[in-house]
Parts: structure tokens; sequence; C-alpha cells
């Protein structure tokens, strides 16, 4: 398939043109274990469903995949899970239903299997349905951080999957280096995310905050769980404090990411005062629920932003950032042990290098954040030096269309077996 048969509109793909017309009854199974790929996987699926009508898709998921269409044999709404030890509770759930699909696969004998980001319990149930039915063509999308702990995966995941559709275009010759088939298909964040164009601009987003767009302003993302606010907030509070002595002229911005942890982040902003600093007339330390928050990656000069897929929205939008994170010492000490990466944060990933500060653990300091925070104003041209390379890292992720992509791999996969084994039983 040449690149410009890949990117055409499946309306138009040879794929679709040839084997559409062929009714099928075929069935797919999918296994998705967060919102957010549920999110991801939901449109892929709804768009081969659009082609494919007749194929039935089953399995684990959430909200968005059910809307799509998809059979749900298992929420993942009601088990996500985050973290070591949260994991480990729930081990006992996992087996029960790793044996529950792998009983339905016999039973259903699906075209082929989809499994979607979950690396802890996707790449041992990859290995198990790959020794109980060996002819099983296995897709992945969505790659385990593979290339940032736990090396040793990307050979497990090489004796199981038939392909692994990539959202990052550094981890498609990753796994063709081990000769594994694979596929960069773009990344899901790209269909999202709208244009700068599209949102209000800086004074009118800021006025409406009763904030001055013509002087500098932080935006502070403490986190979207209760743990971690109670880990960041008191360092982000002195940082303010300490920040304000300094440049008193700074404007800060806290995000009440959701409904759950805004009662919590109030209380802390309450207690510290921070109302109180002002620019003589106005307050300088405002708060705002935003979901999703691009309005405020566009209109702000620097973002303090809890290490995660938040950091690649930021670096989507260009915006400058200062990464931290604090959680549990011993979580954190196994990440250590198993961590085969310079750095964390998504900006720093994709470049290659420390393009942004990363403060983690005993470095989450308010004297670092004050440090890196004046040296991103003072310091002339590092500003606009970092919005450089990061939109440069933008245009990079900005190839390929997953939707489109994705729904052709997995028509052509699924009719692919059907075809073999209608050819087997003539």
């Amino acid at each position: 398939m040449t690149k410009e048969e890949a990117n055409k509109p499946l309306s138009h793909h040879p794929v679709e043109e040839k084997l559409t017309a062929q009714k099928s009854s075929e069935s797919l199974m999918v296994i998705v274990g967060d919102p957010s790929a549920d999110k991801h996987a939901s449109k892929v699926l709804k768009r081969l469903k659009e082609i494919e009508p007749h194929l039935h898709i089953f399995g684990v998921g959430g909200t968005e995949m059910q809307k799509a269409g998809v059979e749900l044999l298992f929420n993942c709404n009601d088990f996500a899970v985050l973290g070591i030890f949260e994991v480990i509770k729930s081990l006992f759930f996992f087996y029960k239903m790793r044996q529950t699909l792998l009983k339905e696969i016999k039973e259903r004998k699906p075209a082929a299997l989809l499994l979607v980001d979950m690396g802890g319990f996707n790449i041992q149930f990859a290995t198990a349905a790959r020794k109980a039915y060996p002819d099983l063509p296995m897709y992945y999308f969505i790659s385990p951080q593979v290339w940032g702990s736990r090396p040793w995966r990307i050979d497990v995941l090489g004796k199981a999957i038939t392909k692994m559709l990539t959202i990052f275009p550094f981890e498609e010759p990753l796994y063709k280096d081990k000769k594994i088939d694979a596929r960069f298909v773009g990344h899901p964040l790209l269909k999202d995310l709208p244009e700068p164009s599209t949102l209000p601009n800086r004074e009118e987003f800021l006025a409406e905050l009763g904030l001055d767009a013509n002087a500098p302003v932080i935006a502070i993302l403490p986190g979207s769980r209760k743990q971690e606010i109670k880990a960041h907030m008191p360092i982000l509070i002195e940082a303010v404090k300490e920040l304000h002595k300094k440049m008193p002229h700074l404007q800060f911005v806290f995000s009440r990411s959701t409904e759950k942890v805004a009662p919590l982040i109030d209380s802390y902003l309450q207690q510290s005062q921070l109302s109180n600093l002002t620019n003589g007339t106005n307050p300088l330390v405002k708060t705002v629920s935003l979901s999703p928050n691009y309005p405020l990656y566009k209109n702000v000069d620097l973002i303090w932003a809890k290490s995660g897929t938040t950091t690649l929205e930021i670096t989507l939008y260009g915006r400058p950032m200062i990464i931290f994170y604090k959680g549990n010492f011993f979580s954190y000490l196994l990440v250590l042990l198993f961590k085969c990466v310079k750095h964390v944060g998504w900006p720093n990933l994709l470049a290659g290098k420390l393009l942004v500060p990363e403060l983690l653990q005993m470095d989450f300091r308010p004297d670092q954040l004050v440090k890196y925070s004046m040296d991103l104003f003072l310091v002339p041209g590092l500003k606009a030096e970092i919005e450089k390379e990061l939109l440069t890292l933008r245009s990079e992720l900005g190839q390929g269309d997953f939707v489109e992509t994705g729904a052709a791999e997995l028509l052509a996969l699924t009719r692919k077996k059907e075809l073999l084994t209608n050819g087997a039983s003539a």
C-alpha cells in the first residue's frame, strides 16, 4: 500500500472498495482499560462500524465505546486503577476478567483481537491468548511505553501480537528493529485539539478572569486526584509566595481540573491567603474551571504542570512549562528501578533532551520552581527558543490520521481472517 493510498479517506480506500461488498458475520474483540483509551478507540471502532456495519464488536471498554456500538462485557470505568499498590489490590479481579475473556474467545471465535494501551493487563493477556489460540490475529493500538521502562516487554509482545499500531513516530522503528510488524498511525490528541485561532484570544480570556493581558501569567495545574493535590499544593503555594516577592507583577491561575478536586484546591488556597496578593488594586491569583484547558494553555506565558498526558497537550500548543510530580515514595523507587530513559516529561521524551525542567520527588521544591520561572522570564530569548522547539515537536506528531488508518488496518485484518477461514472450509 502506498503512502498516498494510506492517507486517503476510507470511503475511497482500496481495502474498503474491495471488501465492503461482502457481508460479514465476523466479530472483533477489543480490550481497553481506561477512559482516555476508551475515547481514542471508540473513534476507530465507530469508523470501522460505518464501513462494515455487520461486524460485531465486543469486549472491555467504556462509555464512548458503548456509544459506538460495542458490546461491553466489562466496563473499564468500574475498574480503572492507577499506581502500583492499587493494581496489586485488584489482581484477583483482573485474573477473573482474563479467564472470562479467554473463554469468550473460545466460544465466539472472533476474527481478530485488538488490545489498546493498558500494558499491565494486555501484555499478559496477549501472551495467554497467543498460547491458547495460536492463529488468532492480534493488533495492539497505543503501545505500552516499553522504551521508558521494562524494555524486555517488547520481546514478550513480539511473540504474541501480529502488528503494533503506534501513536509516536519513534516507536515504529523501535518495533521493526525487533522484527515486529508496526505502523505509525498518528497521535489521537491531534484529532481533539482545536486550532489556536478558534480559541479566545489573550485579551478576552484574561479579561474574563480579571487579569491584565499586558502582565505575564503563570498557569498552575496541580493534578486531578486528591492525593496529587495534597502532595503538590503546599509546595506550589509556597513557590507562588516566594516568586511574588521577586517578581511582584506576575499573575497566577490555578486550574481546578475536576469537580472532585475543586473543593480541596479551594480549601488550600483559602488557608494560604494568596488572595491577599494584589497589584495594588486587583488580585493576582485566580482559579479557573475548564475542561479541557486548551484556552488556558494558549493564553498564558508559563505553565507549572503535573507530569502526565497534560504535558503533551501543552507541548502541542507550544507553551513553555515546568513539569513536576511528587508521589508515593515506594512507587517512585520501583519506577527508578525499571526506568530506562533519562526524562519523564513528554516534551523531553519527544525532543530527546531536557527541553523543559523536570522537578520530581525531592527536586520538587519551591526554590526550584522560582529559579526556573525567573530564568524563563529574565534570560533573553529563552522563552522564544523553547516555544519554537515545542512547536517543531507538534509538526513531527502531525503526520497520519489514526482514525482512518486504524480502521483500514482492522478492516484488512478481520477480512483476511474471514477469507482464510472460508477458503479452508471450502
